[in-house]
């Protein structure tokens, strides 16, 4: 599976998935927001929950390594 087909499934899909073969690694947070970081097979997820409503407000799936800079601290 690519990062663009994992963000093309239903939500619901997307939170199973990575409940059943994803490994979470980190979880941070910003504002009003909790963020956490998910490895799935050979790329990357982070969902961006609002703290408040405990609602899913984003999904981002990448490859890109610099994307992980935020979570450093909480991976070392």
């Amino acid at each position: 599976m690519q990062p663009a087909d994992f963000t093309q499934l239903p939500a619901q899909q997307q939170l199973d998935t990575l409940y059943f073969s994803g490994d979470i690694l980190a979880n941070r947070y910003e504002d009003d927001a909790i963020f956490l970081l998910y490895n799935l097979r050979d790329f990357y997820v982070e969902l961006r929950y609002d703290a408040y409503r405990s609602k899913l407000q984003n999904v981002i799936a990448f490859r890109d390594t610099d994307k992980l800079e935020p979570y450093l601290p909480y991976l070392a």
